[in-house]
């Protein structure tokens, strides 16, 4: 077997796990339909037994990501090995699988969507020891360049940074009218609140959006080529989950010594729309709530927070004068590409404004990543 392609399918919640669900079913369809064999690691196999693809049952406790991936290597043998997240890229076309399949990096090799911190890759040739020693995905780039594979990295984009984990980016990705008819009726009930208010700032010059959580530096450089607005960036946290560092949160600090309020106060303040990804903070606190009490405060739900700090959190962002968009990091990454996408796509046929156009060089094309300026 050359290639194989297999998608980890976790099982999520709410309207997350229906969008998961329904975004990676879109995907899985275009694999299959490019003649790659496809493997599905799931507690739920239900869900894909229609999609002419192999469903592997997995544990709903104690699922380890390395040992199932080195599992399947040795039982098939492929070549090439396709990961996805369930999740993760969906956005992408049956073209874009095809080139990423076709890619030729070198002998060992893998390209990746995010080398810190990764949703989707190729693996080229797959070794069951080094999958063994990856404890989640994130870490696939930072394990295999360690094994001492060569490391690619994708064009940053919406289409290659979106992952959905949160509220938060399908609040965004519910604008999109080019998406699967199936997903698209899973985002039919995604509430809305404060995307068009995004969508106006970042078309809008003199308006003014606040980041704040794991914000990389290509976003923001992305941002001032693409937007019209001004951008203040608060960017803590990074590499919390792929390299396990401990979490340290300026935002913490703040909440501390001024409390919800006027925490929430300060960040306002500051911009006419802010973009949290509130897990840094969680993660500062020492704290991690069950995915649907995480959802509903990304939501502002407040009647269904059982944490006292959380509640007092959500109603002064419910209270605030600027809308608060809350969610993970996908939120401040691939979601933020998407919205850009989205909201110039909207100013088609108006009159108001024309998109700014900067005269500076696009950074399209693969790169090879080489960490610490190894040569």
């Amino acid at each position: 077997m050359r290639t194989a392609c297999v998608v980890a399918a976790a099982p999520s919640p709410g309207i997350v796990g229906r969008a998961r669900t329904a975004a990676t079913r879109a995907l899985l369809r275009r694999v299959v339909g490019l003649g790659i064999p496809a493997f599905v690691l799931s507690p739920e196999p239900e869900a894909w037994e229609d999609l002419h693809v192999e469903v592997v049952t997995t544990p709903r406790e104690g699922f380890r990501l390395g040992e199932a991936l080195a599992d399947l290597v040795e039982e098939k043998g492929p070549e090439r090995l396709l990961y996805f997240s369930a999740g993760s890229g969906f956005l992408l076309s049956s073209g874009d699988i095809r080139r990423m399949a076709e890619f030729e990096g070198g002998e060992r090799f893998i390209l990746l969507n995010n080398f810190y911190s990764t949703d989707f890759c190729l693996i080229s040739p797959p070794h069951p020891e080094i999958l063994r020693r990856v404890h989640n995905d994130n870490a696939l780039g930072w394990g295999h360049w360690e094994a001492g594979y060569r490391c690619y990295e994708l064009p940053r984009g919406a289409r290659t940074q979106l992952d959905i984990d949160t509220p938060g980016e399908l609040k965004v990705l519910a604008h999109d009218e080019s998406l699967d008819r199936e997903l698209r009726e899973a985002l039919s009930d995604v509430p809305a609140g404060g995307v068009e208010e995004l969508f106006e700032a970042l078309t809008t010059p003199g308006k003014r959006i606040l980041l704040a959580g794991r914000v990389s530096g290509h976003l923001l450089r992305y941002l001032e080529r693409a937007s019209a607005c001004r951008v203040t960036a608060l960017s803590e946290g990074r590499g919390m989950k792929a390299e396990g560092l401990p979490v340290r949160s300026l935002l913490k600090e703040i909440l501390e010594a001024k409390g919800p309020e006027g925490l929430v106060r300060a960040l306002a303040g500051a911009a006419d729309v802010v973009v949290w990804d509130v897990r840094v903070l969680f993660g500062s606190l020492g704290i991690w709530p069950e995915a649907e009490e995480r959802f509903a405060f990304d939501l502002l739900e407040v009647q269904r927070l059982r944490d006292p700090l959380l509640r007092e959190l959500a109603e002064a962002m419910g209270e605030a004068p600027v809308p608060f968009l809350l969610g993970g990091h996908s939120l401040v990454s691939g979601a933020m590409y998407l919205a850009v996408e989205l909201a110039w796509r909207g100013m088609k046929g108006k009159a108001m404004r024309a998109k700014i156009v900067r005269l500076e060089e696009e950074d399209e094309g693969i790169v090879e990543i080489r960490p610490g300026g190894s040569g």
